[in-house]
């Protein structure tokens, strides 16, 4: 088994000395120039439909100089297999000797991320504006990534949310804050968009990005303060008339966080700890002298209110996709975190299994609490899929700006994909005839959305050329090139 920390303090990071300087010096290779040098000027297989159109608005907020490789890169992620690394997304996209440029756009994407969203979420907001009287739901959570070696600039241990049976309760490599809009899908459920991540670094590390890049230490609630203040932003301006509810998981549940976003009128909602401080609703004091009572003078425990088998009613809500019974109790109080008056919802997953969770807004009733609540998984999904489908943290870079890129590019490769496969049915997405002990009603996968899009790049690029006339050279060179791509 493996060993365990029994104090629960983070191990300190334990690495070999630094290898020794590379003997490829860019700056010498750069200095002499090279008449035979081929550049790339396009992907082997380009992209096609919504995600070309989207992949070249992207483009177009990057620098001209280096604007038209981000859709190569796009391209060569699309059709990458097994560990998926910068180098294989090159490889796919048929980059040649300029190589090192491409490494340069995914720094440039790091640096340019706040921009680059912005198609991404133009294309929500003309599709997806739930109105004046509808809420846009944004979820925030941390997910930490697996690095390697002392050169990855940024790495340090944190906690591991999802230990297995043989790893730790800690993890060496970086940790990503990460913003995500909430769609309903009319099909298949809620799905998270990612729309922006920020890296949080631990203060012991500050001091090396400090000197090198100007780095400043905020904790995990000021970047998603700042994630959410840009994104609230970019909505508000564009005229959208509908409400914001944001929620997150109880890690997040801090008045540095909550208070400045009621105060510019967003719905909270969030998990509390079973020792959470409240306190019951003040008495109406009119009429007295005096400043009106902020918070009541009893505490609440919600240790004992989950104790007493009475006052628990039944409800039936939504949950992932399904309609699940669970039984609930609601009260309203008072805490410090939030400044004010709260809804407290008690839910009941089992006899003795209970979670507290709470709503800024008094008024809001318990099924829409439990739906927000239930809704959050979705990121969770999503962070699993960008991981697993797009190996997010596997592109074996070391400089931070490039792993904020290749980060911020694998939730972007995620949402471009679920956007260009909203429309189309089940069978559209996946057929499987030829797996008959699967089961032909499961939902489709990300992954199969993912291979629906590789499918229509491939079948684009190679059947071009048998529209009108076969052309035997042109059939041997496609050929030739599928196999490339197939080995």
């Amino acid at each position: 088994m493996a060993n365990r920390n029994p104090k629960g303090r983070p191990p300190q990071p334990q690495h070999a000395g630094k290898s020794k300087p590379s003997r490829h010096d860019k700056r010498k290779r750069l200095g002499k120039h090279n008449p035979n040098r081929q550049y790339t000027v396009g992907a082997n297989v380009p992209l096609t439909g919504t995600v070309a159109n989207m992949a070249a608005a992207m483009s177009r907020l990057l620098d001209s100089r280096m604007a038209f490789r981000l859709p190569i890169v796009i391209a060569g992620a699309m059709l990458a297999g097994g560990r998926r690394t910068a180098a294989s997304w090159f490889r796919c996209a048929g980059v040649k000797e300029d190589w090192d440029r491409f490494y340069d756009l995914l720094q440039s994407i790091g640096k340019n991320a706040s921009e680059l969203m912005l198609p991404i979420l133009i294309v929500v907001l003309k599709q997806f504006d739930p109105g004046e009287g509808g809420f846009w739901k944004m979820a925030i959570d941390d997910s930490p990534t697996k690095r390697f070696g002392p050169c990855v600039e940024a790495a340090n241990i944190h906690h591991n949310p999802t230990p297995g049976p043989g790893d730790g309760d800690w993890l060496y490599g970086h940790n990503w804050v990460c913003l995500a809009m909430l769609l309903s899908h009319p099909i298949f459920g809620v799905i998270a968009l990612p729309l922006r991540s920020l890296l949080y670094v631990r203060k012991i590390d500050i001091d090396k990005l400090k000197e090198r890049y100007g780095w400043e230490f905020r904790t995990k609630h000021q970047l998603a303060l700042e994630l959410l203040h840009h994104v609230i932003g970019l909505l508000r301006a564009s005229g959208s008339k509908a409400g914001i509810a944001v929620v997150f998981d109880g890690a997040y549940a801090a008045a540095e966080l909550i208070r400045p976003l009621m105060a510019e009128g967003v719905v909270v909602v969030t998990r509390l700890r079973r020792d959470a401080k409240l306190f019951d609703v003040p008495v109406n004091n009119a009429g007295r002298r005096g400043r009106p009572r902020k918070y009541g003078k009893n505490r609440i425990s919600l240790a004992k209110r989950a104790c007493h088998r009475d006052g628990w009613q039944t409800i039936c809500y939504a949950c992932r996709g399904v309609m699940a019974e669970g039984r609930y109790k609601t009260f309203l109080a008072t805490s410090h975190v939030v400044g004010g008056a709260v809804r407290v919802v008690l839910v009941e997953h089992a006899r003795g299994n209970w979670a507290a969770y709470i709503s800024t807004e008094p008024a809001m009733s318990v099924d829409a609490i439990l739906q927000l609540v239930s809704d959050r998984w979705a990121i969770e999904e999503q962070f699993h899929d960008v991981k697993e489908v797009w190996g997010a943290g596997e592109q074996q870079v070391r400089n931070v700006w490039s792993s904020i890129g290749c980060w911020n590019l694998c939730g972007w490769l995620y949402g471009l994909v679920e956007l260009a496969c909203w429309d189309e049915t089940a069978e559209q997405l996946v057929d499987r005839r030829d797996r008959p002990w699967d089961n032909p009603s499961r939902r489709p996968s990300h992954a199969d959305r993912r291979r629906r899009i590789a499918r229509e790049m491939l079948r684009s690029e190679f059947l071009s050329d048998l529209q009108n006339a076969a052309d035997q050279a042109k059939i041997r060179d496609r050929l030739e090139r599928l196999l490339f791509l197939a080995a």
